[in-house]
């Protein structure tokens, strides 16, 4: 006579678990896999060389402002055909959000060298002046996005 009625409840306790599994249409059913090559482009290093000035008035060394990437394959990460970053060597991520709107927001991954050397790799981007658009909020979440999506695989 418990036997019935052990199964019934177990029955009523995993039910719920049988609904959650299933997505939701517009909520939880979006693709989340990492299937090709996505790139994130940020702000380079600023290079504290001096640039000299011409006779007229032009600066020898002035070029438009050059942007840095790294590109993410399902494995690896590919910075700027540098410098290769395997998966397994990432040890953490952050996203640190502009402050105040006035400077930078950045995504760094702390990763293990080819030495065993902790480093970070620091992607920064200063173009989030407030007030904060839905635009900008787009462009601010998607770096978060393919990183998150890339290390769940």
């Amino acid at each position: 006579m418990r036997k019935p009625h052990f199964i019934v409840i177990c029955f009523w306790f995993f039910q719920p678990i049988i609904a959650k599994a299933k997505p939701v249409k517009g909520i939880s059913d979006f693709d989340g896999s990492f299937k090709g090559v996505e790139r994130i482009t940020f702000e380079c290093p600023v290079n504290n060389e001096r640039n000299i000035q011409r006779t007229n008035d032009e600066f020898d060394g002035q070029q438009p402002q050059e942007k840095c990437w790294v590109d993410f394959h399902p494995t690896y990460l590919n910075v700027m055909h540098k410098q290769v970053i395997n998966r397994k060597d990432i040890i953490s991520f952050w996203q640190s959000p502009p402050q105040s709107g006035k400077c930078c927001a950045s995504w760094n991954l702390i990763y293990r060298d080819v030495e065993g050397k902790n480093k970070i790799l620091s992607m920064i981007k200063k173009e989030f002046p407030f007030p904060l658009t839905k635009r900008k909020l787009k462009i601010l979440g998607t770096p978060s996005n393919i990183i998150n999506r890339w290390l769940t695989q």
